[in-house]
């Protein structure tokens, strides 16, 4: 039995994040700039499986100090990470805001000593003592001025040694409409700058959907957030992974597991770019591994065999879209062939003559399509289609090249 590194079902750790550098300067600048008393906020949108919460993951550590980024640069951070996925108000948002601040401060002896009523404050779960059921505009004012107040004292007032409080919200896009996301975070932002309160630094990550719903609260709110639009990763990050992975599965295994440049380059195209699909793919590989060398053999079985790594990444993302409602296999190759073009629009004269297909079933096929909410139709020209991620995209091409390298070789020897 040995030790598989990779991580398919988890956020990567720090020893196979890969890439972001970019990003990750641009999250610095905001802490930097933030300690400074000038408050950049920032947003982190992306598909699934793009690395969002890994990328969390390291701005949570560089901001509360644990870790040291390549220039040397270190903060202190009094660092919150909220969760906003059942929230159904304000209310219940500025709760959760609340009681990731308590554990935190459980945390620091130091700081929790030093808190003072800001303790009392996040300590009541009923916000200073004053229940409310039903979030009404009132109440959820009052409570954000309330937060406001108990934040100013934390990060001015309280005799505390910290760079400032970084307030970490993943999954920014889940919380129902009526907690008014947008609406708390510029209200929230700009009563703390009222207050002199220039300590603070929000940071989001979501969807693509999270722009659209912080706007439908508050028009202006996205202009709070420096934004941030996470891309699949470049060929040779890819294959850093995949490498790092080995090391890791040789520093606990004792024996060397190597790859061939072949496997490497069959997983990075696999994945198109995708962490969470390279972490799928490489683990699969690395479990059909007999000989202590991942091959393509190893890569095609471990990505192609029953439960393997397709299924996985189709039942956690795009089985329903793809097979649970489609009947016809013909309105699969429309997907198929539009899948060459990314998420990139696609006009129906080129689906008609790149798929093969008659036009009367690509026409049925784009109305089926266009009515499930399976494809994107272009409001503004007529004909024109696409997929609505790069990574369904990505997904679709990489059952395709494995349904063609399993034509080609035959099913039984691929997985003799």
């Amino acid at each position: 039995m040995r030790f598989n590194p990779f991580r398919p079902n988890s956020i990567v750790g720090p020893g196979m994040f890969s890439g972001r550098f970019e990003e990750i300067d641009t999250v610095e600048q905001c802490l930097f700039q933030t300690k400074h008393s000038n408050p950049q906020h920032f947003l982190i949108q992306g598909e699934r499986g793009i690395g969002k919460s890994s990328l969390f993951l390291v701005v949570e550590n560089l901001a509360s100090g644990k870790w040291k980024h390549a220039d040397n640069a270190h903060f202190n951070f009094l660092t919150i990470s909220v969760d906003i996925g059942g929230a159904e108000d304000q209310i219940d948002l500025i709760r959760s805001i609340a009681k990731a601040l308590k554990r935190e401060i459980d945390l620091r002896d130091q700081v929790k000593k030093n808190a003072g009523a800001v303790w009392d404050f996040i300590s009541n779960w009923e916000i200073m003592g004053v229940r409310y059921h039903k979030s009404t505009e009132a109440q959820a004012d009052d409570a954000r001025d309330l937060l406001v107040e108990n934040f100013v004292k934390l990060a001015i007032d309280a005799r505390i040694e910290i760079d400032g409080i970084c307030i970490l919200i993943d999954e920014a896009d889940g919380p129902a409409e009526s907690t008014k996301l947008g609406e708390f975070v510029k209200l929230f932002t700009e009563r703390l700058s009222r207050r002199g309160c220039n300590k603070v630094v929000l940071g989001l990550a979501g969807l693509p959907t999270v722009i659209p719903k912080l706007r439908a609260s508050h028009e202006s709110s996205p202009r709070v957030f420096e934004t941030l639009k996470l891309e699949p990763l470049e060929p040779a990050e890819r294959e850093y992974v995949v490498n790092r992975g080995l090391e890791e599965a040789l520093e606990i295994n004792k024996t060397e597991t190597k790859i061939t440049k072949d496997a490497l380059g069959v997983i990075s195209d696999l994945s198109e770019g995708y962490p969470h699909f390279v972490q799928q793919f490489a683990y699969y590989a690395f479990a059909e591994d007999k000989d202590n060398e991942i091959d393509v053999h190893d890569v095609v079985r471990g990505a192609y065999k029953e439960n393997g790594a397709l299924m996985q990444l189709g039942s956690k993302y795009f089985d329903e879209m793809y097979f649970s409602r489609i009947s016809s296999e013909s309105y699969r190759k429309v997907l198929d062939t539009m899948a060459e073009y990314s998420d990139a629009w696609v006009s129906r004269r080129d689906l008609i003559q790149k798929s093969g297909i008659k036009e009367t079933t690509i026409n049925n096929a784009l109305n089926t399509l266009k009515s499930k909410n399976i494809i994107v139709l272009d409001e503004s020209r007529q004909g024109y289609y696409r997929l609505p991620t790069k990574s369904f995209a990505a997904w679709i091409k990489a059952i395709n090249i494995l349904r063609g390298r399993a034509s080609r070789r035959g099913m039984d020897d691929i997985f003799s």
